[in-house]
């Protein structure tokens, strides 16, 4: 069972931290939070997980659910940045089924490697 972050750390707790940096600083780590969140959302739905790092369910027939009917979700899931907004680009209108359902995206808590990699952006990120 994959570990979820104890805090109540969430997507929105990374914007309201975005707007306490000094701009500069905030466009930066946002501008390469994107990339990173990107990767982190695409191995995981390539390799068949949540983003929390938990087995997706079981289908009908009993095989793992690979989510691969197109191919279009996960050609088009990605994260962009306008200033210091880091948002989800979903694609298709059915893709945000998929977050509730089997997890592609947080709902609610934040995942640890998630935080991790964003910990390590700050910390990296040269001050004003």
């Amino acid at each position: 069972m994959a570990v979820r972050h104890k805090g109540n750390q969430t997507l929105a707790s990374l914007k309201s931290k975005l707007a306490e940096m000094p701009r500069t600083v905030a466009v930066d780590v946002a501008k390469r939070a994107s990339p990173q969140l990107t990767t982190l959302t695409q191995e995981a739905f390539t390799g068949g997980q949540t983003i929390y790092g938990e087995a997706r369910p079981l289908g009908v027939d009993g095989q793992p659910l690979d989510l691969y009917r197109t191919g279009s979700v996960a050609a088009q899931l990605k994260f962009t940045t306008n200033g210091t907004i880091v948002r989800a680009v979903l694609g298709p209108k059915h893709a945000k089924y998929l977050i509730g359902k089997y997890g592609i995206l947080p709902n609610g808590s934040m995942p640890v490697r998630w935080r991790a990699a964003l910990d390590t952006l700050v910390k990296e990120t040269p001050k004003p």
